[in-house]
């Protein structure tokens, strides 16, 4: 009876031993039918050597072969086998102990089984057996970590099998394998899973605090997800939303437009912007919608991503402030329509009083009233004086003042001041003097009139706030090339002085000392506001020093060409020379002014076809003519000189130089001039030296660095080394192209940016900034725009024209900036 109970057992752990291999070949070998093959094999044999076990025993000798066999077998599977007692201590070991632990069996065999054991694990591993011999249960599995010989820390799956002697427990029996690959996959995973829920919590909790609106749609359109905001602004659920798509809860020409951009990110997966007006319960509410794709690794999309951020509030700010623009715009017009009438309605009435004074001095009238006609005329002129610069003011303020180029002679400007001045001066008792350096070029190419304004400003007020002393022109010449000068003015006064916490101040609109000074002296307050301007205009610019009680000094330079008479023109640069058989065609639709120019260009032994309209113009090109010059009136029958110029430019695609005649050059003319591609403009009527200047700067300077070179490149112009001519060697000057080239195109990005930002301080700094460095190269096109930006960000009312002008700064600086990089190159290579 015992024998059999102890073949039962055998039996019973024979097909555990054998189950329990074919697990492990089926868990580190899932896909292979030869493994399970052979494992299915080793589970028949230990069968049926535990039967032959039963039913015939076997001599002892046998029966050790039999276990041996037994114990291979299973090791052969890769899994450690021992046996212990009941107390734990090892009776038997595996050879595949030392690969597990790094003891050899012969070191293991007789120790005690828990000094294996990790000491976290000591107790546990203990209760478990404990537990298991006291319920007597045959068979378990534990995990639990041990350590090996080297301190290595393992993990280990145990099946322990109760070992029976007469019905006695007497031990273990147990197979173990190394699972800390497993178990490391596992926490790796467990621990991915974790950071998953944790960012996955994050992301909902971003998602649900945002103040946008956000949802999911997948590729049909049906929402997947939608965040708190969005079910707070539409008061739903996501019950109400979820799996459903727009045309569940819109109109369908709604639902059509959401679709329609839902099918443009699926196709081009770009994301795409809108901006949206919907229906809330709350109201009407103004959404800029960002729809954009969601996915994959395999940049697939799989889906479409939405946030919506309420610009209500910005939609309606805009709306004012398009609304307010217009309302400014129409003022302007008011006050420009206002100006117009009252210069024509004061200034006329005011003009005849001056007549009718001057009349009146010119007969044999008393003393007393002779003096009475004298302060009527007077107070006349102070007033026309005044509405004079309200109106110069505005002109400023909106770009229509436009600075001449004309020849003049600087005494005669100074002789013009002293006559209008002298009377004032000698009525105070104060001296005016002038005093001009010898040095001066006596004609100048420049803006006379501009210029007397300005000193008529400064001396006036010079005398108008002097008691005692004398007012004094002081004129040198500050630097001269071979072209140009630049000529600096300084007007002293003996007068009352500026506080130094208001010298900055002086040059403002409607700006005076204080209002007593007002009251006293007269004056609107705009003389030295307009000053600044005009000079700025002519590349200039103006600074005062004062001490109250001692008198100011008013300084301001300008810039001037240098006028160089025909008839003593060398023979390289006389007209004669130059612009002899040259080739022009004349669009001019007046007789008179075709004949006109016939004759001047005659003089020169140049040729010239003439054209009524820019249509026959046109027909002289298309027919296989070519000139050198265009020369062309704006306003024509048929078609004008703008569509004309645009044309030769964008169709015919010809660089030819242009150069257009009329009878008012303002500021919209010369804009409309160089946007239709004409290259310069001149004021009819002319002289015939002053079109054979223009037409050599065209032909020459503006085109080619050297006349002589033979080289043709007609794109106009836009700058003047002229002030730099004086520059002892070529190195000095491509110092100096070579600093600005590196500075001012920051500076232009710097005023882009304002502009963009509407910072109107900042466009004031970087558009005064700018205006000095281009002012030196004598970019005239460049210089008005900035001043005319620097005048209207002061006033910062409105940033859209601000910005238009900085683009067309941006536009020119580009190609001024290309043509002082070809300038550079010429200069290293000796051409210049």
């Amino acid at each position: 009876m015992q024998i059999m109970n102890n073949k039962k057992g055998m039996l019973q752990l024979a097909f555990a031993v054998a189950g329990f291999a074919c697990i492990v070949l089926l868990y580190y070998f899932p896909a292979n039918f030869y493994v399970l093959l052979c494992g299915t094999s080793v589970l028949l044999l230990v069968i049926v050597l535990a039967w032959l076990n039963m039913t015939s025993p076997p001599a002892p000798a046998v029966q050790t072969t039999k276990r041996q066999i037994y114990r291979d077998l299973v090791e052969s599977a890769g899994i450690t086998v021992f046996t212990t007692d009941q107390s734990g201590h090892f009776s038997f070991v595996g050879s595949q102990a030392e690969a597990l632990t790094g003891y050899s069996p012969a070191e293991l065999e007789g120790r005690d089984f828990s000094f294996l054991l990790h000491p976290a694990w000591i107790n546990q591993v203990f209760a478990f057996y404990n537990n298991q011999i006291s319920s007597r249960i045959a068979a378990t599995t534990f995990e639990f970590i041990i350590r090996t010989k080297s301190g290595q820390q393992k993990w280990v799956e145990q099946s322990a099998q109760l070992i029976f002697t007469d019905n006695h427990i007497s031990g273990f029996q147990c197979m173990v394998k190394d699972i800390t690959t497993k178990k490391r996959t596992e926490l790796e995973l467990k621990e991915s899973e974790l950071k998953r829920k944790e960012t996955q919590h994050r992301l909902d909790s971003i998602i649900n605090h945002a103040t946008s609106l956000i949802f999911i749609k997948d590729l049909d359109g049906r929402y997947v997800m939608a965040n708190k905001k969005f079910k707070e602004v539409f008061r739903v659920t996501d019950k109400d939303i979820i799996d459903k798509t727009d045309y569940s809860f819109n109109s369908e020409a709604l639902a059509d437009h959401y679709k329609t951009l839902d099918n443009q990110v699926i196709a081009t997966k770009q994301s795409v912007e809108s901006v949206e007006q919907i229906n809330t319960p709350e109201g009407k509410m103004s959404l800029l919608l960002v729809k954009f794709p969601l996915l994959n690794q395999d940049k697939s999309i799989f889906g479409i991503g939405a946030i919506a951020t309420d610009i209500t509030d910005r939609t309606e700010y805009q709306q004012q402030l398009i609304e307010a623009k217009k309302s400014a715009e129409a003022a302007r017009m008011k006050q420009e329509h206002f100006l117009s009438n009252m210069s024509r309605e004061i200034l006329s009435p005011v003009n005849n009083i001056q007549n009718m004074s001057n009349h009146l001095l010119e007969m044999s009238l008393p003393a007393d009233q002779k003096e009475t006609v004298l302060h009527i005329k007077r107070t006349v002129a102070s007033l026309a004086g005044m509405v004079n610069d309200v109106i110069e003011f505005s002109k400023i303020r909106n770009g229509k003042i436009i600075i001449e180029k004309t020849a003049f002679n600087i005494e005669k400007v100074l002789e013009e001041i002293l006559q209008q001045q002298l009377p004032v001066a000698r009525e105070k008792g104060l001296l005016l003097e002038t005093q001009t350096d010898h040095k001066i070029p006596s004609i100048l190419i420049g803006d006379p009139q501009h210029l007397k304004k300005v000193l008529l400003n400064i001396v006036s007020n010079g005398l108008r706030f002097t008691e005692n002393g004398m007012v004094k022109i002081h004129v040198s010449l500050l630097q001269k090339t071979k072209h140009a000068v630049v000529i600096q003015f300084a007007i002293s006064d003996t007068g009352i002085g500026i506080p130094e916490d208001r010298i900055h101040d002086i040059f403002e609109s409607f700006a005076q000392e204080d209002g007593n000074i007002s009251r006293r002296h007269g004056g609107a307050g705009l003389g030295l506001a307009i000053s600044k301007s005009l000079l700025q205009l002519q590349g200039g610019d103006i600074s005062v020093k004062s001490r109250p009680g001692y008198g100011s000094v008013f300084t301001f330079h300008i810039p001037y060409g240098i006028k160089i008479r025909i008839d003593s023109l060398s023979p390289e640069l006389d007209p004669a020379v130059l612009l002899k058989g040259k080739r022009f065609l004349v669009v001019e639709d007046n007789e008179v002014n075709q004949k006109f120019l016939r004759v001047i260009l005659k003089k020169v032994d140049a040729f010239a076809d003439v054209a009524a309209n820019g249509k026959e113009a046109i027909a002289y090109y298309e027919s296989g003519n070519s000139y050198d010059a265009v020369i062309m009136d704006i306003q024509m029958p048929v078609m004008d000189g703008y569509e004309t110029a645009a044309y030769i430019r964008n169709t015919l695609r010809l660089q030819v130089p242009i150069l257009a005649t009329t009878a008012t050059t303002t500021r919209e003319v010369i804009d409309k001039c160089i946007e239709s591609g004409m290259n310069d403009c001149m004021t009819k009527p002319f002289e015939f030296d002053h079109l054979y200047h223009r037409l050599i700067r065209l032909l020459y300077k503006s085109s080619m660095p050297n006349p002589m070179s033979g080289e043709n490149n007609n794109e106009p112009k836009l700058y003047s080394l002229d002030l730099f001519d004086g520059l002892d060697d070529p190195e000095s000057l491509l110092d100096v192209i070579s600093i600005f080239l590196e500075d001012a195109p920051l500076q232009v990005k710097d005023l882009t940016e304002f502009c963009q930002q509407g910072d109107f301080s900042a466009i004031v700094k970087a558009a005064h900034k700018l205006k000095g460095a281009i002012a030196m190269l004598q970019a005239d096109p460049i210089t008005s725009l900035l001043v005319k930006i620097e005048a209207a960000a002061k006033e910062g009312k409105d940033i859209e024209p601000i910005r238009e002008d900085a683009a067309r700064v941006a536009g020119l600086f580009a190609q001024l900036e290309k043509q002082l990089k070809e300038e550079s190159l010429q200069i290293r290579n000796g051409n210049r």
